[in-house]
């Protein structure tokens, strides 16, 4: 990836639209692998070369802060970590509405931070409202819908709704495996009962 970011690099600059989602996009992968040093210099490069390029009030300059809470979440920084989160979720509900996927992609982390922070119920106020906007949106069998499934079943076990919680679950994993496959890492990850967070990656167009 690291010889791709190069290419890209020499063919458009660095500040280019494509390189900076590229770099994004690596450094979500180093992110998910642990190379966290990495990834959060790329993420802070690319969340300045968008904001010069687009604009600080641009929807994609926006998204890259739940890029940065995911690092800082990660490193254990957890209360950084909500600030971007919501600020994502408030910056991005003012200027795409609330039912965008980027919009409820942000609320699905900003929900997972109150959780880690004890804040069960709004952490189940949030999930249930992206869920049901999810299911409006992107429709029951959507991988990211059924994430939010998963994430609120997480969110009602924490506040020991043991019943609702366990119905959602089984459901959403049966979402999983259906949509992306048994094998698929957010079908596995759902299994393990890890909670599902949302990446932003910009489209290289």
């Amino acid at each position: 990836m690291a010889e791709l970011m190069g290419q890209l690099e020499q063919v458009h600059g660095r500040e280019h639209f494509r390189t900076l989602a590229f770099i994004t996009n690596y450094a979500n992968y180093l992110r998910e692998h642990g190379d966290l040093g990495r990834a959060r210099d790329l993420i802070g490069e690319a969340e300045v070369g968008y904001r010069a390029l687009l604009g600080p009030a641009h929807p994609v300059a926006t998204g890259m802060l739940a890029n940065t809470g995911l690092v800082m979440q990660v490193a254990g920084e957890r209360a950084e970590a909500m600030s971007m989160f919501e600020s994502a979720l408030a910056g991005l509900t003012a200027t795409l509405g609330p039912d965008h996927p980027w919009v409820l992609g942000c609320a699905l982390n900003a929900a997972s931070a109150r959780n880690f922070d004890s804040r069960i119920a709004d952490a189940v106020e949030l999930s249930r409202d992206t869920l049901r906007r999810a299911r409006h949106t992107l429709g029951h069998e959507h991988p990211l819908t059924l994430s939010c499934q998963v994430a609120l079943a997480a969110d009602l076990r924490a506040s020991r709704e043991h019943e609702e919680a366990g119905k959602l679950e089984e459901d959403g994993l049966l979402g999983l495996t259906r949509t992306l496959g048994a094998q698929h890492p957010h079908t596995l990850s759902a299994r393990q009962r890890t909670r599902p967070y949302w990446d932003f990656e910009p489209y290289l167009g």
